[in-house]
């Protein structure tokens, strides 16, 4: 059993933001360098890729056999490779975290869900980037009719598939789900 005593102190730890200087301006994503001081005076730079946030969705199917989880297979070219994710997705202009995660999961699953709930905001890699997603447990899932579906953006190229929890937890031992806001997700599905 650990004596650390868990603390949101860290004034000793907050660095002052001296300077921002943009280094590049895309359609999503903008990077900065960012010059700091630290609370002893030492000066260092920070690259800071900028993020308008969005959405993990945990969609839960409950069925006869049990829950399932919907998960997506994607191609993503960062990681050179298809990769067994949660559907998520960034926020759109003027758009709640709520309404992006309705959208979301109805784009790139067919299923409309009949409740979300907030489970917690994910900083997904804050050593570089100030993107934050926000993770909600959909359930109540109703699959779209034809005259109901929603047209799949373009970009987006996708296959739904349908997991028992136990299988999860197996792909993820095993190695086969390696992105981090899955693995978040099914840490909120287990505890």
């Amino acid at each position: 059993m650990s004596n650390h005593m868990i603390s949101d102190e860290g004034e000793n730890l907050v660095e002052e933001t001296l300077e921002i200087t943009q280094v590049f301006s895309g359609d999503l994503l903008e990077l900065t360098v960012n010059t700091v001081r630290s609370a002893s005076g030492s000066k260092a730079k920070r690259e800071v890729v900028h993020h308008p946030g969005g959405v993990v969705i945990l969609p839960v199917l409950s069925g006869d056999q049990g829950e399932e989880v919907l998960l997506v297979r994607q191609y993503r070219e960062p990681a050179g490779k298809p990769l067994w994710e949660l559907p998520a997705g960034t926020l759109e202009e003027g758009e709640t975290e709520k309404e992006c995660a309705r959208r979301e999961l109805i784009e790139e699953t067919k299923y409309s869900p009949s409740n979300l709930e907030k489970k917690v905001e994910l900083f997904t890699s804050p050593g570089y980037t100030d993107e934050i997603l926000t993770l909600y447990l959909a359930t109540g899932l109703e699959k779209l009719g034809p005259s109901e579906e929603v047209e799949t953006p373009e970009d987006e190229n996708l296959i739904v598939e349908s997991f028992p929890t136990e299988e999860l937890i197996e792909m993820a031992r095993k190695g086969k789900i390696t992105d981090g806001k899955t693995l978040a997700g099914l840490f909120f599905l287990t505890h």
